[in-house]
């Protein structure tokens, strides 16, 4: 009784403030005078806030997913093929989100198009060995949530490839080269992310799903009860409000890294990056947190990522080499994030990624050709010679050589004995070439407490009724793309059986 009215007291204020929008005009236990029902004479707070319009739902549908993301179109993927009104609603004039500009690795095990190309692996196996990782960094409260992550994203990647036509690189053209077989990737390799969204877009729409562009989530709707059964919105091309009714509503709107209040808030020590994308602003936590949904891990460091973000993915399919300003290797090369943490940690300002024709010609050579191309102003080479090289990187010559001759000869010994470097421990040689890299935030990990379903909770893990999260609007989401998809289809399937109801 007391969790109820709690909430009931928490709803007055958040419809007071204008934070929580109230159909009919009054919450349950409130008279319709204005006064209390217990006789108090406290104003009714569930009334009309001045200078907000009263609820008139323009449309219903009975899943409406806030995002058309990776994590937003994962989550229409069960419920439009149950046969349900499906609803995707966007900020941006554009569907995809910032999904489509992603570096598109996705870690998978066990899909299909690996065991084509010979490559034996169980989602659930491997998660055996992944889940005390998991425990030992202590990040994640639901391990049954994250279990659940991990098996549907190799479900996801199988259901896209056969049931929309999304299309990934052939793991034959980098399976033999000593680039791991674990990751996915879109298309023509890393960056091409619309051979797998747009089909899955297109295929949702075939399937009866509809999305609608230009509309800002600013409020849930409740009901008389408190209960969300709509959202309003700004259209952002006319500058008007709609209401929308729904039945469930999946709040998969990404993270908060753009959003430079509740970064200094919540991630100080980052305040001083800045963004890598610029659409992230934390709007799904804010109206989340408004109905009453608690925030967990906030203070989880963002991912730290290069500007270039898709030049330091690079490392994980052909040899490079990561330098100071000064020209030092200061780092291995073959996990992306490392570089700029290290960079950030170490105050460079700024880093290389030193490369050959190894990386020009191997596997991912049309997300090189396209870097190289689109980004010339941050690209030196081809170069003869290292002196010719460092001359063009302005930085010393002779620490730059001194740095190859360190590097060769662990490349020789087999072993890299300063960091550790396991993939493409390999020598480079001329025509060199290098890219400037800065240090930028980019994947926000704290998030919105829910259910091992994905449905929002409040403080004292109570579910708040018809609302469901995913992908990055949920706390410790990963690093990747493939568990903001899983996570889409852990709300999706829970919508389904909650309609069921």
């Amino acid at each position: 009784m007391k969790t109820a009215m709690d909430r009931r007291n928490f709803l007055k204020a958040a419809i007071a403030s204008g934070a929580v929008i109230a159909a009919g005009g009054a919450l349950a236990g409130c008279s319709p005078s204005g006064g209390a029902s217990d006789g108090s004479g406290d104003a009714n707070a569930a009334e009309q806030v001045v200078g907000t319009a009263p609820v008139s739902f323009s449309e219903e549908t009975d899943v409406l997913i806030l995002g058309t993301g990776i994590a937003g179109m994962s989550a229409a993927m069960d419920p439009v093929e149950a046969g349900h009104k499906v609803m995707l609603v966007d900020k941006l004039e554009r569907v995809g989100g910032e999904s489509f500009i992603a570096c598109g690795v996705m870690n998978v095990s066990g899909s299909k198009m690996q065991k084509d190309a010979g490559i034996e692996g169980d989602p659930e196996e491997k998660w055996k060995a992944y889940q005390p990782v998991l425990e030992k960094k202590g990040e994640t409260d639901d391990m049954e949530y994250k279990h659940r992550v991990y098996v549907y994203q190799t479900e996801w990647a199988d259901r896209v490839a056969a049931d929309y036509g999304a299309v990934f690189q052939p793991i034959t053209d980098y399976m033999n080269t000593g680039a791991p077989t674990s990751m996915l990737l879109p298309g023509n390799g890393i960056g091409d992310m619309t051979q797998v969204l747009t089909p899955l877009q297109k295929g949702l729409e075939q399937k009866g799903a509809t999305y609608k562009l230009n509309l800002r989530a600013t409020n849930f709707i409740v009901d008389g009860e408190g209960a969300p059964i709509g959202v309003r919105f700004n259209d952002e091309k006319n500058n008007k409000t709609v209401d929308i009714r729904a039945k469930k509503i999946i709040v998969a709107t990404g993270g908060f890294s753009c959003n430079q209040e509740m970064v200094s808030t919540y991630l100080p020590s980052q305040a001083r990056l800045g963004p890598l994308t610029v659409n992230s602003m934390g709007e799904g936590h804010q109206l989340c947190k408004a109905i009453g949904g608690e925030y967990t891990h906030m203070d989880m460091e963002a991912n730290r990522m290069s500007d270039l973000a898709q030049v330091t993915v690079w490392g994980y399919f052909s040899p490079q080499v990561q330098v100071t300003p000064q020209g030092r290797r200061f780092i291995k090369e073959d996990q992306s994030h490392d570089s700029p943490d290290a960079a950030a940690e170490l105050g460079l300002g700024f880093w290389w990624t030193i490369f050959d024709d190894q990386t020009v010609n191997g596997s991912q050579k049309w997300n090189v050709e396209m870097n190289m191309k689109s980004n010339a102003d941050r690209l030196v080479g081809p170069c003869a010679t290292l002196d010719e090289l460092a001359a063009a990187m302005d930085v010393p010559a002779d620490t730059l050589k001194a740095t190859f001759e360190t590097y060769d000869a662990m490349v020789a010994a087999g072993e890299d004995t300063e960091f550790g470097k396991k993939l493409f421990l390999q020598s480079l040689s001329a025509p060199f070439y290098a890219m400037k890299h800065f240090p930028y935030r980019y994947k926000t990990h704290g998030g919105m407490k829910i259910t091992t379903d994905s449905q929002l909770t409040d403080k004292d893990g109570t579910p708040i009724p018809n609302v469901y999260c995913a992908g990055s609007t949920v706390a410790d989401s990963g690093s990747d793309l493939s568990p903001n998809a899983g996570s889409g289809l852990i709300s999706g399937k829970a919508v389904v059986e909650a309609l069921k109801a």
